[in-house]
């Protein structure tokens, strides 16, 4: 099967969750208030690797939604992105490193991930045209370090990938 379809088939819903890991009653209606915010999105594969019968499991704390997720007094950009944006998907934050934002997507949403605004307000900060990256990039001859991030840059098309 290719990965496209299996991503199709992740768990993104409570009742999906539950087929896998037993909550209780009142778990499932702290889920309920985290995933208004912030979905569940889980591979199986992911989601295999966790062991069932342990709550402090650290992959189960990575993609099982958490209240921990709703204290926001970190902010929605905690490492300052937004004043190291120099282009649209395009982070220069230190000298000889620049960060391409290349999608909003991932393929399982961490819980603690500090991109988390990606997916509550999508498409406002990735890069929608490649070449104005790459033009800021060379006209800054410091950059000898770039990093393509996101989301998960490998969701991306082959043809964008390669290029």
């Amino acid at each position: 099967m290719k990965w496209e379809n299996k991503l199709k088939k992740n768990i993104c819903s409570i009742e999906e969750l539950k087929k896998h890991i037993k909550l209780t009653k009142n778990e499932e209606k702290m889920l309920k208030g985290v995933i208004e915010i912030y979905p569940i999105n889980i591979t199986k594969y992911y989601m295999s690797l966790i062991n069932k019968n342990d709550n402090k499991d650290p992959l189960r704390k990575l993609i099982v939604p958490s209240e921990k997720e709703l204290d926001l007094s970190w902010g929605y950009d905690a490492s300052d992105e937004k004043g190291n944006t120099k282009v649209a998907g395009l982070l220069h934050k230190y000298k000889q490193t620049a960060l391409i934002l290349s999608t909003n997507w991932c393929s399982a949403y961490c819980r603690f991930c500090f991109r988390k605004r990606f997916i509550t307000f999508p498409g406002k900060e990735i890069v929608w045209k490649f070449n104005t990256g790459i033009k800021y990039i060379k006209s800054h001859k410091e950059i000898n370090n770039v990093l393509i991030s996101g989301g998960d840059p490998l969701i991306l098309p082959t043809y964008i990938i390669e290029n």
